[in-house]
């Protein structure tokens, strides 16, 4: 996973990650890490990450979501403007969608972002343009 990986909506104030085949959670932590650098990102852009059918979520530990959370909420806290930033995790996959319920139950209190979990790119959008 590299730069080439976000896609950045400027009219929507969206960044886009789609999480391939070969997604861990270490190569998440890398290309959030490239974001702030990415031509277009602004800190007051909403993400959405999108975990399609072939991504294999075996790296996806309690310990890695663990380092992913201290990671994270430093890094949220750094790029990201606003009252309350938006993150949308969307999964198809009924099984795999477990890690998003996960990682939004783990980050419910005392976090700066919202997070909101969809089935479908869609709906996510949907949700990103709607008020705070």
């Amino acid at each position: 996973m590299s730069k080439s990986g976000w896609v950045i909506h400027g009219s929507r104030k969206v960044a886009e990650l789609d999480f391939g085949a070969d997604t861990t959670m270490l190569n998440l932590r890398h290309a959030i890490a490239e974001l702030p650098g990415m031509p277009g990102w602004a800190r007051d852009f909403d993400m959405l990450l999108v975990i399609s059918d072939e991504a294999s979520l075996e790296s996806f530990t309690m310990e890695a979501m663990q380092a992913h959370q201290v990671f994270m909420r430093t890094w949220n806290e750094r790029y990201r403007q606003g009252h309350s930033p938006k993150t949308a995790l969307v999964c198809a996959s009924d099984l795999k969608r477990i890690i998003p319920e996960l990682w939004s139950a783990m980050t419910r209190e005392g976090w700066k972002t919202q997070i909101g979990i969809f089935t479908n790119r869609a709906e996510a959008l949907e949700w990103l343009a709607g008020p705070d």
